[in-house]
C-alpha cells in the first residue's frame, strides 16, 4: 500500500511502534480478554478505518487518490463485515450487514460493544 501512495505522489503514514486503544476499552468497544471481545475490539477499529478514508476521500482533488481512498475504503468496509461474519462461529446472532454502507452516522449500527 506504500508503494501505491508514493506512486500517486503522496507520503504514507509510518506504522507506529504501538497503538494507544485504550479509548476504544473505555467505551466498551471491545477487550482482550476473550475470543468475542477482541473481534469487537477488531471490528470498531476497522469500522474506524472505513469511515476514516471515506471521510478524507471527500478532501481530495485528485482522480488516482480519489481511486485509491475509495478502494482503501472499501476495503476496510470489507474487513468490517468479514469480521461480523465471523462474530457466527464465535456464537453470537448477528445481522452481518447492518446497514447498507457504514458511515459516522450509523457507526453505532456496526459495532457493537462489551
Amino acid at each position: 500500500m506504500s508503494s501505491a501512495i508514493r506512486s500517486l505522489g503522496g507520503t504514507p503514514v509510518i506504522a507506529q511502534a504501538s497503538y494507544d486503544l485504550s479509548g476504544y476499552l473505555k467505551k466498551g468497544e471491545g477487550n482482550i480478554d476473550t475470543d468475542v471481545n477482541i473481534a469487537k475490539l477488531a471490528l470498531a477499529l476497522e469500522t474506524d478505518a472505513a469511515i476514516a478514508y471515506t471521510q478524507e476521500i471527500s478532501r481530495l482533488k485528485t482522480p488516482a487518490l480519489i481511486t485509491a481512498g475509495a478502494s482503501i475504503s472499501s476495503t476496510e468496509a470489507s474487513h468490517a463485515t468479514a469480521i461480523r461474519a465471523a462474530f457466527k462461529s464465535l456464537g453470537v446472532n448477528l445481522q452481518v450487514l447492518p446497514t447498507a454502507f457504514v458511515s459516522a452516522q450509523n457507526r453505532d449500527r456496526w459495532i457493537l460493544t462489551v
